[in-house]
């Protein structure tokens, strides 16, 4: 049945229609109505904002309503007005902060009432805490305004009240959950049921009807299709939605094996679905099992091996009873090789014997004992299918998941199997948010991901008090290696939601932190800190059981992670205060109720946002909802702020109470969460997507899907909690994510972690920040191993660990920088664990890179008389290498720089990672530190040791005469540029995926062969001729390319430009103190164009920096390359002036040839470019093109009509262009740092 009007949430987008609404005459309302304009309505914080309109018009709003945890009246405060009711008014009902909501004004143009009961509908559907909805009604208030609140509501008078004397008082009206919300009848399924059940079936679960015949369920309930002995199916009946029909179906199971699912899940934190009354008899049974360890990277310590006992390498048959130092060497490269890389370093599995204490059974004596054991003690039921009517809401999930602990009211744990590969439906989706997910064990050999959900979880009433002396002891019980444990299900302990690699702060540590905050809450008058206990029970405090606290102050430091963090600009920080959560523990059971948690905290408080500082090395304060906060998103380009960012004001504020870490909020890097208080709503993808390869391309789109909901106008944040749940399978080598977030590794030689080549990489920062600002494992599921085989029938990818994963659309994101040739990668012989031989190095990830650390150190350490690396290849990232090996104790003479032939031909494409000119300067200065150099020599082949994985010689050949030259080398580092790896190839030829030349072959929307199948990256090529650049691109923009082809993006700009423009940058620390940063855009357009040589090039030299700039022929930047000596000089921003036009850079060209400019990079640091770095430059940009189009289709009847000539026409063009410009800058002018004057100022002081 179609609903007449539609209810949805009011955004800031809606405020053309809204002030139609509130201007119009026929409007009626009731509460404080805005005399501001309606552009402010969004300013104040409310709860919920709801607009109604018809359901055929979306732009007539017939009503629009506020509802807030408190009311709209400035006196008391906000956390005692529950309070206040109570001992003023006669209030019989059990209200309190969590279960209340205040409908604070309400607007509507139309007479019919529906529309107002509908509203009050919607917020109990979304709120399901919220059992009473109170209106305060002033003494001088309107019969007619609040006769319908009447209606359905109850009218409460205050205690002295008198009709005669005091009459004329502020009155409530309090509307229940229980008089307004619909009835839904649960019920057992009778056979007639049916068809009704089969059709909702064929709504989500098609395929039911398919395997089961059209009578499936009456044959289950008749009995001809198998036993129902422990199974109920139960249907609801919902007589206001479907009219009287069947809307929803549950099939229930106690046919559970407890032992099975210990055996096969971690049931650990969630009692292992037993119950454990305190002071009851009890049983014990123990169960085998095996746990998994996840390890880091740890360090490698080749100190402690005897490779003389293991002789793992002999590169000559002699006898003898030691190791060559030579062999020793290279016994320890394996050694490093086979750890870093092999799966059983990062995973290993752990026996152990679990001791389960769970409630005897009442029995005789004379019954058998084995009739009570583990199996009988399970309080647990399954949820095997789960179906809702797509009339119905899916707030209704909620109800249903109350009925199923009703129809089992002796168990407390529903269970629900999701099999793999199955399509999550909208309702079972709904559900699944209220359940905790479980890891499978290591040995597990149950395929189904199980979801566990407690009874205590929806029925108990959770109360937020101040702390009290007698709480410690609840608080310290929290910390279970601060005091012993006791295994029982009734014991509060908090479990962490992600095992990271944190350094969590140590419980005893945390404990005395928590004394010394405890002495500066109850002691002082004026503490720094605040602090809340949160406790479940309906009884009040006395009666209620400790499950929680909350550690708060004062938060300062939002102007400085503004500058760092994509964030509102602060244009409240008169109008509210914002609390920083110092620490909180909850117990599992009830984080789906963080929302009315935490803003039952913030009620308390007063704070309007919440914000959590998470450090990724050191002290890290534990947060147990940290991860139902949003994570607050890095900037996507960095700035240049004209401020010292080693000021104290960049800082996070310190505490005169307790030692918390130090944090420069304006570049250290850290995790930020913030939640504004708002509901929580979960974004992703409901289908599931699996990427191959963890390429700067794939980092990128994982951290545009996680922030999916990030918009320049913060329109989603500004209306809800946005949280990520996402669908997502990423396969990656062994080690390769634990490389990538190991903050730990302590370098030998570098002091400073930031100029160290292990920590430093070539690419954006929106890709850096993805793994060194973000921990993409708390919403991608990461799954080690190599890919053997693709299924596209099947739609299933297999591993070489015979793990089998479920995709509907795959990512083939698995293009390489380095490596051999196809045909010599062919013939190599392959290792145990590697597949390159182990004193053989390319750098393709972070992984590679501290392999080749651990070899460096092993081969600087070692006592051969010679030491002999080989560099091989053509690409600025060679000198950050040789950079590297000379700040790590290689000396010169170690180092063998062989570079092959450079065919000098016309450069068309803007590619970074090379550059001619300068590469002639560099062979010089490694030429003159002494590093032996190879030009126009070529590699040919390698010569292997017999028997064992290592390289001889490295063969070439120089030109152009040709001659041989043959080089031994202890380490060969490869930089020959290989984007396909011969086993890759091999395995998409195999599953039939179109290959050429090494490249996946892929049309201009990067689909293969496969329409399921998509790939992007180097390693690709567009099936037809192209005249536009589509490789060495931005991986950001070719991240929203591809989120723009699966259809995954929120909202689709509708732009279908399939070239490339936005600037990709590369950057690197270079020998001597010096480090480079080249920009450049790709070509939009490579028909019947010049190539690079025509372009216009301008260089300066001053104080140490150089810096080239290349020009167009059409005046737009295409290149800008910067190398200086100022390592700490940032030089990143400049990102924004690449791809930008002459005339938008201030005339650059014609200062430069004026000989204004002395340095490039300084005159980017003027005051005038921090317009250009605006976030809302884009759109500035954007509407004067939209505006110019628009000019430009109607000249012909301008000019005629308006009867001008060409440059009249133009200067109108400039006019609108600068009318949109001023527009832009009184929008934002108390954003800039760099004051400037308007015309009105010159004005004014004239």
């Amino acid at each position: 049945m179609e609903t007449e009007y539609v209810v949805r949430t009011a955004g800031s987008s809606d405020i053309e229609h809204l002030e139609v609404l509130f201007r119009s005459d026929s409007s009626r309302y009731f509460g404080e109505k805005l005399e501001a304009p309606v552009s402010q309505l969004f300013q104040e914080y409310q709860t919920h904002r709801m607009v109604v309109y018809p359901n055929d018009d979306p732009t007539r709003f017939l009503a629009y309503c506020e509802f807030c945890i408190y009311p709209n009246i400035p006196v008391l405060s906000n956390d005692l007005w529950i309070q206040w009711i109570k001992c003023r008014f006669c209030v019989d009902l059990p209200i309190s902060l969590m279960n209340t909501i205040f409908l604070n004004f309400y607007i509507h143009s139309a007479s019919d009432d529906k529309i107002l009961k509908l509203v009050i509908l919607e917020c109990f559907y979304r709120e399901h805490k919220v059992g009473f909805v109170i209106i305060t009604r002033p003494p001088n208030y309107k019969a007619k305004e609040y006769e319908l609140l009447e209606k359905y509501g109850r009218v409460y008078f205050p205690s002295d009240f008198d009709m005669y004397t005091r009459k004329n008082l502020a009155t409530i009206i309090i509307i229940s959950r229980v008089g307004l919300m619909p009835t839904v009848t649960f019920r057992k399924a009778l056979p007639e049921d049916n068809d009704d059940v089969i059709e909702m079936i064929d709504v989500e679960e098609p395929h039911m009807r398919a395997e089961h015949g059209d009578y499936y369920i009456a044959e289950l309930l008749l009995g001809t299709s198998g036993k129902m002995d422990k199974d109920k199916i139960i249907v609801t009946e919902d007589t206001v939605q479907t009219g009287g029909s069947t809307d929803g179906m549950m099939w229930l199971s106690e046919d559970i094996d407890i032992e099975q699912l210990i055996k096969n899940y971690d049931l650990e934190s969630v009692g292992n679905l037993v119950s454990c009354t305190p002071d009851a008899p009890h049983h014990t049974a123990k169960v085998d099992v095996y746990s998994a360890e996840h390890f880091g990277l740890r360090p490698v310590d080749t100190k402690s091996v005897d490779f003389d006992v293991h002789r793992s390498v002999i590169l000559k048959h002699v006898e003898k009873f030691k190791l060559t130092e030579q062999e020793r060497c290279y016994a320890a490269f394996r050694y490093i090789s086979d750890r870093l890389k092999s799966a059983c370093t990062y995973l290993t599995r752990v026996s152990k014997t679990l001791e389960i204490t769970y409630d005897a059974a009442h029995r005789r004596s004379s019954m058998k004992p084995k009739k009570h054991g583990l199996a009988a003690a399970g309080r647990a039921f399954a949820l095997k299918n789960f179906i809702l009517h797509p009339s119905l809401r899916m707030e209704y999930t909620f109800y249903y998941l109350q009925a199923m602990f009703s129809a089992y009211p002796e168990h407390d744990f529903c269970v629900v199997p999701i099999p793999p590969g199955t399509n999550y439906s909208l309702s079972l989706w709904a559900l699944l948010k209220f359940f905790t997910r479980v890891p499978h064990r290591p040995d597990s050999v149950m395929s189904d991901e199980i979801f566990v959900c407690h009874r205590s979880s929806i029925n108990t009433e959770l109360s937020v008090y101040p702390l009290q002396n007698d709480d410690m002891h609840d608080i310290i019980s929290m910390f279970p290696n601060y005091v012993p444990h006791q295994s029982s299900t009734e014991t509060i302990v908090t479990q962490h939601v992600h095992a990271s690699q944190h350094t969590v702060l140590d419980d005893n540590m945390a404990v005395q932190l928590l004394q010394h905050i405890a002495i500066d809450v109850l002691d002082n008058l004026k503490p720094e800190f605040s602090m809340w206990i949160v406790r479940c029970g309906n009884l009040g405090r006395e009666n209620s059981t400790t499950v929680g606290f909350v550690v708060l102050r004062n938060f300062s430091n939002y102007e400085s992670i503004y500058k760092q963090f994509w964030l509102p600009y602060d244009e409240n920080y008169l109008t509210f205060d914002r609390g920083e959560i110092v620490m909180l523990r909850l117990h599992p059971y009830f984080h789906m109720w963080s929302d009315e948690i935490l803003r039952t905290v913030s009620l308390r408080t007063g704070f309007r946002e919440l914000f959590y500082f998470q450090q990724f090395k050191g002290m890290v304060m534990p947060n147990d909802l940290a991860f139902k906060m949003m994570p607050v998103e890095p900037r996507r380009m960095k700035r240049n702020w004209f401020i010292d960012t080693n000021h104290e004001t960049c800082f996070r504020r310190l505490s005169r109470i307790v030692p918390l870490p130090r944090i420069n909020c304006v570049k250290d890097n850290f995790y930020l969460f913030r939640h504004n208080l708002f509901p929580s709503k979960y974004i992703g993808n409901q289908n599931p997507l699996v990427i191959v390869g963890f390429s700067e391309i794939c980092k990128a789109f994982l951290r545009l899907m996680i922030f999916s909901w990030n918009t320049p106008d913060f329109k989603n944040v500004n209306t809800a909690n946005c949280l990520t749940y996402l669908d997502i399978t990423v396969i990656c080598k062994y080690g390769e994510i634990e490389a990538e977030y190991d903050f730990d590794l302590q370098c030998a030689y570098c002091t400073d972690r930031s100029e160290c080549y292990l920590n430093n990489g070539n690419y954006c920062p929106f890709v850096m920040d993805a793994t060194q600002r973000l921990d993409l494992r708390n919403w991608i599921h990461f799954v080690p191993g190599k890919v053997e085989h693709i299924d596209c029938n099947e739609k299933v990818i297999t591993l070489d660990n015979n793990c089998r994963i479920h995709y509907e659309k795959l990512l083939l994101l698995c293009d390489t920088k380095y490596g051999l040739p196809a045909d010599l990668q062919a013939k190599i012989p392959k290792g145990k664990v590697s597949d390159v031989p182990y004193n053989y190095a390319h750098i393709n990830s972070r992984l590679d890179k501290i392999v080749l650390y651990y070899k460096i150190l092993e081969l600087c350490n070692s006592k051969l008389s010679k030491k002999r690396i080989i560099i091989y290849g053509y690409t600025l990232a060679i000198y950050e290498c040789i950079d590297f090996l000379l700040k790590h104790g290689c000396q010169p003479d170690y180092i063998t720089y062989v570079q092959p032939l450079k065919v000098q031909a016309p450069e068309y494409l803007n590619i970074p990672i090379t550059d001619k000119n300068l590469d002639n300067i560099l062979i010089e200065m490694i030429a003159d530190l002494g590093i032996h150099i190879y030009e126009s020599t070529n590699f040919e082949d390698f010569t292997f040791y017999k028997n064992v994985f290592f390289l001889k010689t490295a063969n070439f050949r120089k030109y152009p005469h040709g001659e041989p030259l043959s080089l031994e080398c202890d380490l060969f580092i490869n930089f020959l540029e290989n984007h396909l790896t011969a086993p890759t190839e091999l395995m998409l030829i195999k599953s039939r995926i179109r290959v050429q030349d090494r490249q996946i072959l892929v049309d201009e929307n990067f689909c293969t062969n496969d329409p399921n199948i998509y790939a992007a990256g180097k390693n690709v090529s567009i099936i037809w001729q192209v005249f536009y650049q589509y490789t060495h691109t931005s991986e950001l923009e070719m991240a929203e390319r591809l989120v723009d082809i699966l259809q995954l993006n929120q909202e689709s700009n509708g732009d279908k430009d399939f070239r490339f423009s936005k600037p990709v940058m590369f950057r690197a620390l270079l020998p001597m103190g010096h480090k480079i940063v080249k920009i450049t855009t790709p070509k939009r357009y490579l028909l019947g164009k010049l190539d690079n040589t025509y372009s216009h090039v301008m260089t300066t030299y001053h104080d140490g920096d150089f810096c080239r700039i290349r020009m167009s022929t059409n005046q737009i930047v295409e290149e800008i390359t910067c190398v200086t000596q100022n390592l700490h000089r940032p030089l990143v921003f400049l990102e924004y002036f690449c791809g930008k036009h002459d005339a938008l850079l201030n005339n650059l060209k014609s200062r430069y040839q004026l000989g204004l400019i002395q340095n490039f990079i300084s005159f980017f640091e003027e005051p005038w470019t921090e317009y250009i770095m605006h976030d809302r430059f884009v759109d500035m940009q954007t509407k004067n093109r939209l505006t110019l189009m628009g000019l430009m289709r109607q000249k012909h009847s301008v000019i005629k009509t308006l009867d001008i000539g060409d440059e009249d026409f133009d200067v109108a063009c400039k006019h609108f262009v600068e009318s949109n410009l001023l527009k832009f800058l009184r929008s934002h002018r108390h954003e800039f740092i760099n004051k400037f004057a308007l015309p009105e100022d010159w004005e004014g002081h004239e």
